[in-house]
């Protein structure tokens, strides 16, 4: 069973590869997080289980990163979904929001910042490459 590093590290190689295969210049940036598409760097985040788990909310929603590949390999082929960055921390920070709302205090761990990201969640982003064509970036 690969650890997480190692499922990371592959879902990086998969969406480099991916972007390839799909005319886009692209390579590994640094050893754990970034890619380039088309010399725009891009966050890669890797769901080995479904769901993108994101640690800490608040961090992930003041992070400045303009681009997201978020790579599914938890089914039988991989999934990417290419999600510009203000928009998705707007949608997980809705979501987190409504879900405390609903919820009140969180039931297990009253401290936790934890939060996810469902597929369905950026479904309309999925295969969307050319996002690394358009100006802005989005």
């Amino acid at each position: 069973m690969p650890t997480h590093r190692q499922t990371h590290q592959a879902g990086r190689h998969l969406a480099v590869g991916h972007a390839l295969l799909r005319g886009y210049r692209a390579e590994l940036v640094g050893a754990q997080t970034f890619i380039t598409v088309n010399r725009r760097r891009a966050a890669v985040m890797v769901a080995g289980k479904g769901a993108w788990m994101i640690a800490d909310i608040g961090k992930f929603t003041s992070s400045t990163i303009g681009t997201y590949v978020l790579v599914d390999v938890s089914g039988i082929h991989p999934r990417f979904f290419v999600a510009p960055g203000d928009d998705l921390r707007r949608d997980v920070q809705l979501r987190h929001q409504q879900f405390m709302d609903r919820v009140g205090v969180r039931p297990r761990n009253s401290e936790s910042q934890h939060t996810k990201i469902e597929p369905q969640d950026v479904a309309r982003w999925e295969d969307d490459w050319a996002a690394f064509e358009r100006a802005d970036g989005t």
